[in-house]
């Protein structure tokens, strides 16, 4: 199936599932305003602010990265969050956000990162790259990620 095709399946599909819900009508606004929300939840990882990282997280967000536990709800998010910042500094987080779907009150942003993180108590920095995809949904007027994958 051509990939235009496929893309406008799962369009009508994600905006089906989300039926019934608000949205603002404009892709162009509500896409802007993703990309905000996700480059202050990247700061908030870069300047180790927990608190400014779990802001815009939705209250049932699951994280799914390979090889770890299912992350559900945000109170494992904050524990998860707040165990990887006290580990470690992270000094660089590139995010390519090579794709954007907006569909009503949901987005799906896919890309590529690059991670260093340094060890806070001593040790060689570790590098990680890969790919990720999360959906954000707005909710109380704001965008939060209701899912995170990594691989």
């Amino acid at each position: 199936m051509p990939k235009a095709i496929s893309l406008a399946l799962f369009g009508l599909a994600l905006a089906l599932t989300g039926c019934g819900t608000r949205s603002s009508g404009n892709v162009a606004t509500d896409s802007t305003a993703v990309m905000k929300a996700y480059e202050q939840y990247r700061q908030a990882w870069l300047k180790g602010d927990t608190a400014a990282a779990v802001g815009p997280i939705s209250d049932d967000i699951r994280i799914l990265i390979a090889g770890v536990p299912d992350i559900a709800g945000k109170d494992s998010a904050r524990k998860l969050f707040l165990d990887e910042m006290a580990k470690y500094e992270v000094p660089v987080l590139k995010l390519d956000h090579q794709e954007v779907i907006m569909s009503g009150d949901h987005a799906i942003v896919i890309g590529h990162y690059e991670e260093i993180q340094i060890p806070k108590k001593g040790g060689a920095p570790s590098q990680a790259d890969g790919r990720y995809m999360t959906v954000w949904r707005r909710e109380g007027g704001g965008w939060r990620i209701a899912r995170y994958m990594l691989n």
